[in-house]
């Protein structure tokens, strides 16, 4: 004979969860709102006969005021038409402020320490839960209800241990769906009455499957540092572990707009402040003192709010839905992800000599623009989501796209250094004579004569791979301080003009105001070797000698002829060789200075076959200097 014992877990009865979790309103409950003589404990919301509504017994008083509903952009689910609907209904009746705690169809039950619960915005542990705020009827920045969604099916909804059905077993989103009023520690960090545990965001996760998120994946997703003092408001101590609420809250949030803790730099400003504020990572990226959004020339990302719809920057749309007005006039913005996308940034900078994408770029969307003839604006995109190379984001902003018609490449719209803004689309056209290789290498630029690429000694070490070596935008603006453990790169902000990085950073005046010549280099003058910004990759003059026969010249070397009698002061791109102005050229390419040689002076130009095979023939300056030649000249 034998016997088989079967051991069967018997999860705790409901009435003794409930009993040892906040809403044991009754006399032997333990928080500090409870009845005063009241020794029942289901009887706060439930009656066994005469229910209203019958299911699921319910006896609490309800709240018949009418709510204002979360909304933004991203929202597409649709209310119910009632509102709040199902279980929510129930659950506000107590949450929402406007009834008495102890309100039940046989009477009032006397309540201490506080008749209904007040209006209580922090939702931090061990307080009340109002999560109508101060007007009792604001649900704007809480996460929606009483909604259907079609993200996930019938077969994918988890009630997760809640007793209230759903209506005809219709997919919907109620407080249920998250939370379980019977038990409050299935997430012992929260105890929140939580249907699950959300560590890592396992509960939200549930529905919101984030693109990057798990498979890139992001740094976000991945990082075991500690959550700066006061930021999490759930428990976990890591940004791992916070996951989503990391920067969001669903409940209660500081911003509305997809309930993030605050505005969209200030949220990101929780970790990214630096060491000012016990943050994840020792980089200030902020505009608090010795961040770069404090400095003279900035991105306007502390200064307009709001104006980033991510509907438009998400990956997981199939077609491009954001139009050039989102990004344009009133409209233009830099938030924090318009050039991160927080669920597929990951940690790393960019490599020399490339113009691929950084992991801290990765995941964000860019636009390519469509080939046009040389010098002419491209007026066409195609998006390219996930962007791939860093240009590709720059050019939501700085385009057509987000700066409207400029047919000479120049816009009405004035720059953080006080001259007008071009189009770099255009600056950059691969059919332009010349442009420097932020789209693609010399060798490769279309519209350029040969020699495309400049010889590897008129380039420093650093980027001698001449004719295949690509850059990025960010390789010359960005911060004006050497990348450390405590300073990040990128272009947040300067206190240079046009925000330019590297060791020299003066174009195209210098330290005094003066404008840079080839004096400058031949006398040794105003620190040019360390300052002229054009030195971080050209060396121009060393040893005593110069890099072309066109500098070495003595009378291009007088010290009233400047780098910008010949060259433009936008050194992006240009429709002649060599990056070479002509006197017919607008500002802010032609700096039109008040002396004769403080402005374009060149009328015609024709690159020569080598760095020293330049003659009086290659160039005309309107008799100012050789008189007109009779030559071909670039256009």
């Amino acid at each position: 004979m034998s016997v088989l014992l079967c051991l069967t877990y018997t999860p705790m009865p409901l009435h003794a969860q409930v009993a040892q979790s906040k809403h044991n309103l009754s006399v032997s409950g333990s928080g500090t709102i409870r009845a005063t003589t009241e020794q029942e404990i289901c009887k706060f919301c439930h009656i066994p006969h005469k229910a209203s509504p019958s299911v699921p017994l319910w006896d609490h008083t309800m709240s018949s005021v009418s709510y204002s509903r979360y909304t933004s952009s991203t929202f597409t689910s649709t209310y119910k038409t009632q509102y709040p609907s199902s279980s929510s209904k129930l659950c506000l009746s107590c949450h929402d402020g406007t009834i008495a705690i102890g309100s039940i169809s046989t009477g009032q039950i006397t309540i201490s320490g506080g008749a209904s619960l007040d209006p209580d915005q922090s939702l931090a542990a061990g307080t009340t839960s109002n999560i109508g705020g101060a007007t009792s009827t604001n649900l704007t920045d809480d996460h929606p209800i009483s909604i259907g969604t079609p993200h996930f099916s019938a077969a994918q909804y988890n009630c997760s241990g809640c007793h209230y059905p759903r209506p005809n077993n219709i997919v919907q989103v109620e407080c249920v769906r998250c939370h379980d009023p019977h038990s409050e520690s299935k997430d012992g960090a929260t105890k929140k009455f939580l249907s699950q545990s959300n560590q890592s965001s396992a509960l939200c996760r549930t529905c919101h499957k984030k693109t990057y998120w798990a498979t890139n994946p992001s740094i976000h997703q991945s990082s075991t540092k500690t959550t700066p003092t006061g930021w999490s408001h759930n428990g976990y101590a890591t940004v791992a572990t916070n996951g989503c609420e990391s920067c969001h809250k669903p409940h209660t949030a500081g911003s509305a707009t997809r309930l993030l803790k605050a505005v969209e730099q200030n949220t990101c400003d929780g970790c990214h402040k630096g060491t000012t504020n016990a943050g994840v990572t020792e980089k200030n990226v902020s505009s608090e003192s010795g961040g770069p959004f404090a400095k003279t020339y900035r991105h306007p990302t502390y200064t307009m709010d709001t104006k980033h719809n991510p509907v438009n920057a998400s990956p997981i749309t199939s077609s491009p839905t954001e139009i050039s007005t989102d990004v344009s006039g009133s409209n233009r913005h830099a938030e924090c992800p318009d050039c991160h996308n927080p669920h597929g940034a990951k940690s790393g900078l960019h490599a020399v000599k490339s113009n691929s994408l950084s992991n801290a770029l990765s995941g964000v969307w860019g636009l390519e623009p469509t080939a046009v003839a040389s010098w002419t604006q491209p007026n066409g995109f195609t998006r390219i989501d996930p962007a791939t190379k860093e240009y590709q984001v720059c050019m939501k902003c700085h385009s057509y796209y987000g700066l409207g018609s400029a047919p000479t490449g120049v816009t009405t719209i004035i720059g953080p250094s006080g001259t007008n803004i071009t189009d770099q689309a255009m600056e950059y056209n691969i059919n332009n004579y010349s442009a420097h290789p932020v789209k693609v290498g010399a060798n490769s630029q279309t519209g350029s004569y040969a020699p495309k690429a400049l010889a590897s000694a008129q380039m420093t070490s650093v980027w001698n791979t001449v004719g295949t070596q690509t850059m990025y935008c960010s390789d010359c603006h960005g911060n004006d301080q050497a990348t450390s453990t405590t300073v990040a790169q990128g272009p947040h902000g300067s206190n240079y003009k046009y925000m330019l990085t590297g060791t020299a950073k003066y174009w195209p005046t210098n330290a005094s105001g003066t404008l840079w010549s080839l004096n400058d280099m031949r006398s040794n003058l105003n620190s040019w070797s360390t300052n002229l910004f054009c030195v971080n990759c050209h060396p121009l003059h060393s040893g005593g000698q110069w890099k072309n026969n066109v500098h070495e010249r003595d009378d291009h070397q007088g010290s009233n002829i400047y780098c910008i009698t010949c060259h433009v002061v936008v050194p992006h791109g240009t429709k002649r060789s060599r990056l070479i102005g002509y006197a017919t050229d607008p500002s802010p390419y032609n700096y039109n200075g008040g002396a004769t040689y403080a402005k374009l002076a060149v009328s015609g130009f024709r690159k020569a076959s080598g760095p020293f095979d330049y003659s009086e023939n290659n160039c005309t300056f309107n008799s100012v200097c050789h008189g007109n030649q009779s030559n071909t000249f670039d256009p």
